[in-house]
């Protein structure tokens, strides 16, 4: 193996280790326990800090145990940005391409803004007490190990511009109101009412739909205005709630669809794919997880699809020597490809992660993917060989 080689390899293997590539790994997810553990313990002791009493006894304690912290995120979010290339999605680009766009993505910009408390008092060689609070930054990095958290993330900027507009549709509402307001009411309350940014005041809280009572309409006009105020108030916040909602069910399927490219570029037999190619078989492959003892096909069955191991191990129950496939294997082919029914019956070891490939989109994939069929061919006439010695036997 060259010396490039041996560097792509051990950068996979570190893409995939930190990037939760491989799910069922009891190292890596030790690894993201133990850095949500210091997110949490970090954020926690930023909070505590600010207490004088707890701040005169545990202050330099607290302090040292950030510096770990930051020594800890900072190798982390190196090797994250070190092992870009290895993400399926920048293949085709130079690795400095590849990291630049990573590091752009929302998840590392969040952690690069993690890192900057520190950073800047590091440089500035000053303690700015309130600035400490800013460590609380940190607890947004949460979002790369709870799904829910980075997928609200990932909507919250892929949203950003419609979601600018509902707020400067709102800041046209609150000058409108207000200055309704003013004209209306501002005689006769100018305690209350006697000017815009009051009377914005009144419309914020109104808008809101809060209403603290502090100031009330009394003419008849200012009622009136009021109602259409909390009317409109109503309609807008129906706005972006709306935009957030068809946001998240849009990320849900990317999500999926990313998830899913992820495991079909792992897959040996479709490593040497290009992108749109990869991209394109993505569609027609059906992720699929199993408990440990399922049955995944059974000898006898009609084949109507077939199976590739992203993680995990099966069993092909042969009549005289089982036969243990693992991750970047595949089964169920024979009788696709030889035609017939399942000559076998394949039971997972453990948990596993599978693609299923359907009969008629097997055929579309060897057509358009000559070399592809060759291989599967291959194999199934290997193993076809191998079922009928075993038998023999």
């Amino acid at each position: 193996m060259t010396d490039k080689a041996e560097v792509d390899d051990i950068r996979l293997k570190i893409f995939e280790f930190l990037e939760r590539g491989r799910r069922n790994d009891l190292a890596s997810r030790i690894f993201d326990l133990s850095i949500v553990a210091l997110i949490l313990l970090n954020v926690g002791g930023s909070v505590a800090g600010t207490v004088p009493a707890i701040h005169q006894s545990w202050g330099h304690a607290l302090d040292q145990f950030d510096t770990f912290c930051v020594a800890v995120f900072s190798v982390e979010y190196a090797a994250r940005l070190w092992s870009a290339p290895a993400n399926p999605r920048y293949r085709g680009l130079s690795d400095a391409a590849a990291r630049l766009r990573h590091a752009g993505t929302p998840l590392m910009v969040i952690d690069f803004l993690a890192l900057m408390p520190f950073l800047i008092q590091f440089f500035v060689h000053a303690d700015f007490g309130p600035f400490r609070v800013l460590r609380i930054i940190r607890f947004y990095r949460l979002a790369r190990y709870v799904p829910a958290l980075e997928t609200i993330v990932r909507v919250i900027v892929s949203e950003a511009r419609r979601l600018l507009g509902t707020l400067i549709l709102f800041a046209g509402l609150l000058l409108f109101s207000g200055v309704l307001m003013y004209i209306a009411e501002g005689e006769v309350q100018p305690d209350k009412l006697g000017s815009v940014p009051q009377a914005m005041w009144w419309a914020v809280v109104t808008l809101s739909t809060v209403g603290y009572g502090d100031i009330v309409p009394v003419t008849a006009t200012g009622k009136m205005i009021a109602s259409l105020t909390m009317f409109l108030g109503i309609m807008f916040f129906a706005l972006p709630v709306s935009i957030i909602a068809s946001g998240y069910q849009e990320e849900i399927r990317r999500r999926d669809f990313l998830v899913n490219f992820t495991m079909v570029a792992r897959v040996p037999l479709f490593s040497k794919l290009d992108p749109t190619s990869i991209a394109q078989l993505t569609g027609l492959l059906i992720a699929r997880r199993v408990a440990g003892g399922t049955v995944i096909v059974s000898k006898g069955d009609d084949a109507e699809e077939m199976y590739f191991i992203v993680s995990g191990r099966v069993e092909v129950e042969l009549p005289k020597n089982p036969v243990i496939l693992r991750e970047g294997d595949y089964f169920g082919e024979i009788a696709l490809v030889l035609g017939g029914t399942r000559t076998a019956t394949v039971r997972a070891l453990g948990a596993c992660e599978l693609l299923q490939l359907n009969r008629h989109d097997f055929r579309h994939l060897a057509e358009r993917n000559p070399q592809i069929s060759e291989a599967v061919h291959r194999v199934a006439n290997i193993r076809m060989s191998q079922y009928h010695e075993d038998e023999s036997n």
